[in-house]
């Protein structure tokens, strides 16, 4: 009896839901896969966006494959110009048939010329106000235009914005995402930086491209960019911060023998003290170390002969950091936020002689960096396989 009652209340109750009414078709949305932002000569700002066509994204009656593969791109680029961000966006949803959805963006790209001039401060109160973007995603300052990055034409990858992206989370280079970039900003300790990359155009072939490359970092007082750290002071920032970065160097080892090595597994100890009234820095760090070529017969089963090699890798990696420590006192930045181990060890004097100007009172301070290296590897071989038996 009460089943006869209640399969009517329960079909009357189903009458009243509404049901899915805020659903979204997948044929009614344009997935934005990367944006790139560029300041014009007039002071407007250049909002970019890569959209997948997927009529040519291949399968049963698609067309041809990605950026370097031959026929059509199965992507396209469009840009607005206006005085802010969503309202450059607004005049490209006017021109677009479907809804432009930003959850599957993994890369922003800054112009250098829109990251000196008006900061990137801005970038962090567009994005985050949207549900659909991500503090995940990573942020990239382009030298020149970041239009001209997004337009690159890599040969491995079907979209420039999935180059970017693995290069962007590559172990040769610090895993920074938006987050990242933008906690010191947020501080009153520490500048931030960001990932820095370029064109690259190929050698001349059968069809030349336009590759991605990563330059550096692009280094920040506030929230404008005042520089670049490339090459040395790169590496030696990564090592100073405990990126987790695998860097190659090549050196000479007893000022004949040149050798390129593979450097990893970093690990740094920064302590500090204050005497009368200066800071005194003591860096330690520890690193792992894998030959890969040695253009020189260097015997590499004497002992003796791989001591000499983690002598110069340690002196190289010491080389970097100290590049590193010269460049940010000449900046006046603080990108590794030294400042921070004084005002841990030391909160009011902290407060008191140093808070108020720093970091231009890093000039005053003093740097012991002491690096130990292990050879960890030699590859399959000690030396040469041709290296006759007779030599010396």
């Amino acid at each position: 009896m009460i089943r006869y009652i209640a399969l009517p209340l329960i079909a009357a109750i189903m009458l009243l839901l509404s049901g899915c009414w805020d659903r979204s078709e997948i044929n009614d949305v344009a997935f934005v896969l990367s944006t790139a932002v560029d300041l014009e000569k007039d002071g407007k700002i250049r909002f970019s966006v890569l959209v997948p066509l997927p009529g040519k994204m291949g399968g049963p009656g698609g067309g041809g494959g990605g950026g370097g593969t031959g026929g059509e791109k199965s992507y396209y680029i469009d840009s607005e110009i206006a005085e802010t961000f969503r309202e450059a966006q607004m005049k490209l949803q006017k021109r677009m048939s479907r809804r432009m959805f930003l959850a599957h963006r993994r890369t922003i790209l800054i112009g250098e010329n829109f990251a000196k001039n008006i900061g990137i401060q801005s970038i962090f109160d567009g994005t985050p106000r949207s549900p659909e973007s991500r503090m995940s995603t990573y942020l990239i300052i382009a030298k020149g235009y970041a239009y001209d990055l997004l337009d690159a034409s890599p040969r491995f990858e079907r979209f420039p914005s999935e180059a970017i992206r693995e290069l962007a989370k590559d172990h040769t280079v610090a895993d920074m995402n938006m987050k990242d970039v933008g906690l010191p900003l947020s501080s009153s300790i520490g500048d931030p930086v960001a990932v820095y990359m370029d064109i690259k155009k190929s050698q001349k072939g059968e069809k030349p491209s336009k590759e991605v490359e990563v330059k550096g970092y692009a280094l920040f007082r506030g929230d404008k960019m005042i520089g670049t750290l490339e090459n040395e002071e790169a590496d030696g920032y990564s090592w100073l911060h405990n990126w987790n970065i695998k860097g190659s160097a090549s050196f000479k080892v007893e000022g004949e023998h040149t050798v390129t090595i593979k450097i990893f597994d970093t690990k740094t100890r920064i302590k500090t003290r204050i005497n009368n009234g200066r800071i005194d820095y003591s860096i330690h760090s520890d690193a792992r170390a894998k030959l890969l070529e040695d253009r020189s017969f260097f015997d590499l089963s004497q002992t003796k002969n791989v001591n000499e090699v983690e002598k110069a890798a340690a002196d190289h990696v010491k080389k970097c950091i100290q590049a590193f420590l010269d460049r940010s006192i000449k900046t006046s930045t603080d990108p590794v936020q030294l400042g921070a181990f004084v005002w841990r060890a030391y909160p009011e004097q902290w407060e008191q002689a140093f808070k108020g100007e720093w970091p231009q009172a890093m000039k005053d301070a003093s740097f012991s960096i002491h690096v130990e290296t292990k050879m960890m590897d030699t590859g399959l071989i000690y030396e040469n396989v041709t290296k006759r038996r007779d030599e010396k």
